[in-house]
């Protein structure tokens, strides 16, 4: 995890050589003084390798319905499987407020089969959620051997109601109702397994651990968290609401998690998944959670929590979220286009693209020297023999935006091999921006192609490396060893 690190690690200085691509640019090119940071990095080999669905998406159950005869998950729909593949989403939860709500209809098997068909397309796995409030448990039993009988390489787990703690205050009355769809499930799929309890908060989420993980059949456990808050109270003032997405102190919600419900899972061996979060809840905050903060926020969100070894994040989306009407869907990953063929790209896209180009092997870890108040972080991953990834975020911008200088130290030797780099940034470096967004010199176009490169960088003498890195902008690094 971030900022512990053995003092025993000899580490190699990596100072000297000084590149200028993209938004990394050449020492002493602005006349004020950077900042300077160093990153050190060391590996722990007791960690464990970043899971496999770590990057994924959560949407409505009122989605997978049918519309006009067509499915949003349609797996010969060339621009969605693409762009999926693009961002690099490995997991796909379906539930959310819709699932529990009488107006909407409990998803039939054609709905399903379209759902699943398209997850194992794009190679991801499914966390399929039946109705709690009101349930059926005989048709949610029926319903689940049918997946199991024809998706069960595509099934993730079973999940049963969403944010029950709204309408179930204790855990008593909670488990009173989800019990008995769980016993019927079980009956109709001995093998199943499950996540939950898909609470807001902590709630009884400790407790549902006890009971259903000695059974064998709970996978992990799993609660909803919207770090920013209330999308209606961020909308008040943006520009303020914007300062909290990039601001390091936002860690401090993300902290509280892990060390309320989190860690003491991981200490009896329980996993965890989010599978609902975003920025702020109630859809989000327009100017806020669609503009280029949530991109440099989503990046460091999604590196915290992975190396902080839980199974995934699921980013709550579609082209509306549920309520009476369904709700405009700031926080949107991507949004349809009227044409209903292509999609409006939002920025908080280009964190889940970033993230998939680095997210590899064991998240490494890293420690940070940097001046007081400077909103930059770093994270790394090493891959074993196909080399290290760094992720270099500069969180500062407007009037109190620093160019910042980066000198990396390692554990291991790096001079048998190649450094490449990608620059994540926005034309004008402008948090408030929803467009223009760019990573590796390439957007992502209306058809899910990206065409982003690494480049290559000079080496110095093969022992030393030093970055300088533009206000709001990330750098990725890759290093590649000499075969």
């Amino acid at each position: 995890m971030n900022d512990k690190l053995s003092p025993s690690v000899i580490y190699r200085a990596i100072l000297a050589a000084v590149v200028s691509i993209g938004g990394l640019q050449a020492l002493g090119q602005d006349a004020s003084s950077p900042e300077k940071v160093t990153v050190t990095l060391s590996t722990d080999d007791k960690a464990p390798d970043l899971a496999p669905q770590f990057l994924g998406v959560s949407y409505e159950t009122r989605e997978i319905l049918p519309k006009e005869g067509k499915y949003y998950f349609d797996p010969n729909d060339e621009n969605l499987v693409r762009l999926y593949e693009t961002l690099g989403i490995k997991s796909l939860r379906i539930g959310a407020n819709a699932v529990d709500d009488p107006k909407v209809d409990v998803p039939d098997e054609k709905a399903i089969d379209a759902v699943f068909t398209f997850a194992r397309k794009i190679g991801a796995k499914v966390i399929y959620s039946f109705r709690l409030k009101d349930g059926d448990p005989a048709k949610a039993a029926k319903l689940a051997a049918y997946i199991n009988k024809n998706y069960s390489d595509c099934l993730d787990c079973f999940s049963i109601g969403n944010e029950p703690n709204f309408y179930l205050k204790e855990y008593s009355a909670f488990e009173a109702v989800w019990k008995p769809e769980y016993d019927a499930i079980l009956k109709a799929v001995p093998s199943a397994l499950f996540d939950g309890p898909a609470t807001s908060s902590k709630n009884y989420s400790l407790e549902f651990a006890d009971e259903f993980f000695p059974t064998g059949h709970l996978k992990m456990v799993s609660t909803h968290t919207y770090p920013l808050g209330n999308g209606r109270d961020a909308e008040k003032n943006p520009p303020a609401a914007r300062s909290k997405f990039v601001e390091n102190a936002v860690v401090r919600h993300y902290q509280s998690t892990y060390d309320n419900i989190v860690k003491p899972l991981a200490d009896k061996g329980i996993a965890y998944r989010m599978d609902e979060t975003n920025s702020c809840y109630r859809g989000g905050a327009e100017n806020c959670s669609d503009a280029y903060a949530s991109t440099l926020w989503g990046l460091d969100y999604l590196n915290w929590w992975a190396a902080h070894h839980i199974l995934g994040l699921n980013f709550h989306t579609g082209d509306t979220v549920n309520g009476i009407p369904p709700m405009k869907a700031n926080y949107a990953v991507f949004v349809h286009e009227p044409d209903n063929k292509t999609f409006e790209i939002r920025p908080v896209s280009y964190a889940m693209l970033a993230f998939s180009q680095i997210a590899h092997g064991k998240a490494l870890d890293v420690k940070t020297d940097a001046p007081k108040g400077l909103n930059f972080t770093a994270y790394a991953y090493d891959d074993g023999a196909a080399g290290k990834y760094i992720a270099l975020l500069n969180k500062s911008y407007g009037e109190s935006k620093k160019d910042v200088t980066v000198s990396l130290s390692f554990p291991t030797d790096t001079t048998a091999g190649q450094w490449e780099s990608m620059t994540l940034d926005q034309k004008d470096s402008d948090i408030a921006a929803k467009t223009d967004v760019e990573l590796g010199g390439s957007a992502i176009d209306p058809a899910g192609h990206w065409d982003g490169k690494w480049t290559n960088l000079p080496h110095g003498d093969g022992t030393s490396l030093a970055i300088s890195i533009k206000p709001a902008s990330a750098v990725l690094l890759r290093f590649s060893k000499a075969h």
